[in-house]
């Protein structure tokens, strides 16, 4: 998972859009990454704490990934 955010911080830009926002090959990356048991889930929690927790921040993330896993698992059922 820290390779894939490597890649995203290595597109430049507005980093953090590219990493975070569905709307780009990256994040969509990321998003299957964050449930694929190919990929090592190894990114720092210091990473996921420090987030800034706006409107669309931290906690808006994390309800976007309950959404995503809670899709993930339905399909698998």
């Amino acid at each position: 998972m820290s390779e894939l955010l490597q890649d995203c911080i290595a597109f430049t830009g507005d980093v953090d859009t590219v990493a975070a926002m569905s709307t780009t090959g990256y994040a969509y990356a990321l998003a299957a990454g964050s449930c694929s048991e190919e990929i090592r889930q190894d990114i720092p929690n210091h990473l996921v704490t420090g987030l800034e927790n706006g409107a669309y921040g931290r906690d808006y993330l994390i309800g976007l990934d309950k959404q995503l896993m809670s899709l993930v698992n339905k399909k698998m059922s």
